[in-house]
């Protein structure tokens, strides 16, 4: 039997760059979002002159361009200036006041121990570090609904933003969050001085979907490897599902590797059609098929709910199980999104230990 690898290699298969259509890729261009662009650009422009720039929030729902936009508006500063650093921090994988501080400085070449030193010792080792460098500090904040929500966590904000007026540096923060209040949730010691510039990123239209996802099609795939039904199809498939680009370019990389299996000469309807189920799951809930969109903790509220069963979830059992994510406040607040939305049913109860509330999964009509 021949080497599989070596058939596998010899065949013209249909992608030309599959990385076109995975979430890090970062394109030249962002159809649909020159205005949000250009306004945090603006924000950002006075660290290409070493001054203070404006903090700015992000927000808006998963799959709306933010990462993308605030990425790209970055490399087009850096690129236009030598005096900013910019620097990316993934806040659902870094959650803390110290792992921020302590990715700050390993992004200024002072990489600190994980243990025997505080986070107040790291941040005036950043400042230094980055006064003496003349460098320019912007920070972006990915997830930031994730680093508030932890005790403590939402202090960075408090050392990166007034810098410039404790310590002297000048930072930039732009915070990129799923929840549309995030900056008002903030402790008022905090909003005083962030965001200066609140930038809200709506879902995609059908018209921006295609064009997003025919851009990203003409760099992942060969010359007509892809039906020209394929594009309007997970165009709007994304549009009923929120607007979220990330599923139309999912479906784009899925459908074109069941293609691939298939050894098609193209892309078409049907292997869209094979891929939804894996890109939103079936589900006889709505609360299910909602999932997909939702962000991390939304997700994890949901998931535990289910894991309940039936019989459903005591609030107070859950705001437990949750703990290690988000405040309790911050699982109140989602908790009561989610049952505005339709997605989880509430129930006032009489406990021995006071008041509490039932929550379960909300069955389809």
């Amino acid at each position: 039997m021949a080497n599989l690898f070596r058939q596998i290699r010899e065949e013209r298969g249909l992608f030309k760059d599959e990385s076109a259509l995975l979430p890090d890729f970062l394109p030249e261009e962002l159809p649909g979002r020159e205005r949000e662009m250009r306004e945090l650009a603006f924000c950002l422009k006075p660290a290409a002159e070493g001054s203070q720039p404006r903090h700015a929030a992000l927000v808006g729902p998963p799959g709306t361009g933010k990462t993308s936009s605030a990425r790209l508006v970055l490399k087009h500063l850096c690129e236009y200036s030598s005096r900013p650093l910019a620097i990316y921090i993934n806040c659902w994988e870094i959650p803390s006041r110290f792992g921020v501080l302590s990715a700050i400085a390993d992004a200024l070449g002072e990489p600190m121990p994980r243990r025997g030193i505080a986070a107040d010792e790291i941040f005036l080792r950043v400042v230094e570090i980055a006064k003496k460098e003349g460098r320019v500090p912007v920070i972006v904040l990915d997830e930031a609904d994730r680093l508030v929500a932890q005790p403590g966590g939402e202090k960075v904000l408090y050392d990166l933003c007034r810098a410039g007026e404790v310590q002297s540096l000048k930072t930039g923060v732009v915070a990129i969050a799923n929840d549309e209040s995030f900056s008002a949730k903030l402790d008022a010691r905090i909003r005083s001085s962030f965001p200066q510039s609140v930038l809200s990123f709506k879902p995609y239209s059908m018209p921006q979907l295609k064009e997003i996802a025919g851009q990203r099609a003409r760099l992942a795939f060969f010359e007509s490897a892809v039906h020209p039904d394929v594009v309007p199809l997970c165009a709007a498939i994304a549009y009923k599902n929120g607007g979220d680009a990330r599923l139309a370019l999912s479906l784009l990389f899925s459908a074109g590797k069941i293609a691939e299996r298939e050894n098609a000469s193209c892309v078409n309807v049907s292997h869209v059609r094979q891929a939804q189920p894996s890109a939103i799951p079936a589900s006889k809930t709505k609360a299910e098929r909602a999932v997909f969109g939702m962000d991390a903790l939304d997700q994890e509220i949901v998931k535990a709910v289910k894991e309940a069963g039936k019989g459903g979830i005591e609030s107070g059992r859950l705001y437990q199980l949750l703990s290690g994510i988000a405040k309790e406040r911050a699982i109140r607040g989602r908790i009561k999104r989610l049952e505005e939305s339709g997605v989880l049913s509430c129930q006032d109860m009489q406990l021995k230990h006071g008041r509490s509330r039932m929550i379960r999964l909300k069955e389809p009509k």
